[in-house]
């Protein structure tokens, strides 16, 4: 799974917003929670404005700029969501490496 999906899928399942509303055009105030959401946590992992643009579907970066720059009423939830779902994937992904490594180590030994 993309890191990406995985978050849009972890901020979903957090807030009840499905996937397909996330990467809508609509700007209900729910939606764009969840949506600034995504956009600190793809920003805390490291990701440029333009792919996270592309994962949620606007035209541009200018969107994503915004979101991350503009205050809106529940902007400290959304930050404090975001970790929350970052802290998720790392969780996650070691989880995976490690069982990725061990495959590969008794395929080495195996060999050996």
């Amino acid at each position: 799974m993309v890191i990406a999906d995985y978050i849009i899928e972890h901020v979903a399942e957090e807030t009840g917003i499905t996937k397909k509303l996330i990467k809508s055009k609509y700007r209900h105030q729910e939606i764009v929670d969840a949506k600034q959401t995504v956009v600190f946590a793809l920003t805390y992992l490291g990701f440029t404005q333009k792919f996270i643009g592309n994962q949620l579907k606007y035209r541009d970066h200018s969107t994503v700029n915004h979101l991350i720059n503009k205050r809106f009423f529940n902007s400290h939830e959304n930050r404090l969501r975001a970790t929350q779902a970052v802290k998720s994937y790392l969780d996650m992904a070691l989880v995976e490496n490690a069982r990725l490594r061990q495959d590969i180590e008794a395929k080495i030994s195996e060999e050996g």
